[in-house]
């Protein structure tokens, strides 16, 4: 299985994509390379010898109980010699041993190469201070998730996604009414006047993303919408050197359901929100055609941050493009019993004071 090991052709160092320069950049000699323009030192050697075999590094010495392994994929580090065990579906890794970058270019290769990547524009401490900044003033929040030192992983990841174009054709009946009240000295009166209203049009939908891995939650995936695809530009795997990408494992008709129904959803709110002037908008009937779907895959930057609480784990992800950062945060049950013990024993005071100024007037 052939392997792309990200190393620097001047001094043989570790490189990396740098998000804020978007170049292969050396920490060690400062050479900074387009990716574009870079070509492995010994791609010759490490397509002839980085294969991984599974079967033969599990049958020499192992000590692995049977299905242990089951989904798991062996490589041979060119560089140090050290084996990296990897889940089938990783294409982008790094050496545990001497923190090499590879890229196994069959995990994108044919089929499964993307058309299109976003390279990462925020860092990891970006991604920290995004952190610091999204507990910040979280009153009922655990005093330790204010620790950063607690975060028990960040990882800077490609997620595969899936980008969808359509047309939808829509036709919509609404049944509306306005209603008009007066009086006079005897009596109150209501008149409501009822309409029928018809909407037809059709709106164009570009680069509609959804991720196509099962490990990634597709809410979480979601929240960290929107990507701006202007920023794409065709694959090339030197944007992984540093990070880790996967490969996708949910294919394109799973997620196409999911997808149209965004889009209709979109659409029906569109032209609701056309239907003004009146006091109510009721749906009687509508149509919607859909024309013209294709689909891209495409790889999206994203920086995943696990931390771990009373035996739960927590998992928050940072577009690794715009910044934005979302999660799921815990509450301190002591600290919220406490606030309310606090604000009730706060609005008793303050009614006892009011009580104590009405009397006195």
């Amino acid at each position: 299985m052939g392997l792309t090991e990200y190393e620097c052709p001047a001094c043989g160092g570790v490189m990396n994509f740098n998000a804020k320069n978007q170049m292969l950049s050396c920490p060690y000699c400062d050479t900074q390379i387009k990716v574009g323009d870079y070509v492995a030192p010994r791609q010759a050697e490490q397509d002839k010898d980085a294969k991984a075999d599974s079967n033969e590094w599990l049958s020499e010495g192992t000590e692995w109980k049977p299905g242990e392994t089951d989904g798991m994929v062996v490589y041979s580090c060119q560089s140090c010699g050290g084996e990296i065990v990897a889940s089938e579906n990783e294409g982008s890794l790094t050496c545990p041993f001497c923190s090499n970058n590879v890229v196994v270019k069959e995990k994108f290769a044919g089929d499964l190469r993307p058309d299109y990547v976003i390279p990462f524009k925020k860092n990891k401490q970006d991604a920290m201070d995004a952190y610091a900044g999204y507990v910040k003033g979280k009153l009922l929040l655990p005093k330790v998730f204010f620790a950063q030192n607690h975060i028990d992983k960040i990882r800077g990841i490609y997620i595969p996604y899936w980008l969808y174009d359509a047309k939808i054709n829509a036709n919509y009946n609404f049944h509306a009414t306005k209603v008009r009240t007066w009086s006079d000295s005897d009596y109150n009166y209501t008149e409501t006047s009822h309409f029928d209203v018809v909407r037809e049009g059709n709106e164009e939908f570009s680069h509609v993303p959804h991720d196509a891995s099962k490990e990634m939650p597709d809410d979480l995936m979601e929240s960290i919408e929107p990507f701006s695809f202007g920023e794409a530009v065709p694959f090339n795997s030197g944007y992984l050197a540093g990070f880790l990408a996967n490969r996708y494992d949910v294919n394109a008709k799973d997620t196409q359901k999911h997808i149209l129904d965004r889009m209709k959803h979109t659409v029906e709110e569109d032209i609701k929100n056309s239907v003004t002037g009146y006091s109510s908008v009721n749906i009687s009937s509508k149509d919607q055609k859909i024309s013209s779907l294709t689909h891209k895959y495409a790889l999206y930057p994203v920086w995943l941050l696990n931390t771990s609480w009373n035996g739960n784990n927590y998992l928050f992800a940072m577009n690794g493009q715009s910044g934005k950062f979302v999660g799921n945060l815990p509450v301190d049950k002591g600290k919220a019993v406490l606030l309310y013990i606090l604000s009730s024993l706060g609005f008793t005071a303050l009614a006892c004071l009011i009580c104590l100024i009405i009397i006195s007037f």
